[in-house]
């Protein structure tokens, strides 16, 4: 399952930036702009979330590293 997902889109920057294949999907919030998580992914569904997102996302155990 591919997620197409633009962060920071807004009426300054239409186009926003598109998603970082490494990076979790879970967008976040730096002030009045949303950004893609800048943790590694490879957890939860489909491996997309990073291990605090993916907790988010109902993963109930977490892997052991």
């Amino acid at each position: 399952m591919t997620i197409a997902c633009w962060y920071d889109q807004w009426a300054g920057n239409l186009k926003g930036w598109p998603e970082d294949p490494a990076r979790c999907v879970a967008k976040v919030y730096g002030g009045w702009y949303s950004l893609q998580c800048s943790r590694k992914r490879g957890l939860g569904p489909d491996g997309l979330y990073c291990w605090q997102h993916a907790k988010k996302a109902g993963v109930k155990e977490m892997p052991h590293a």
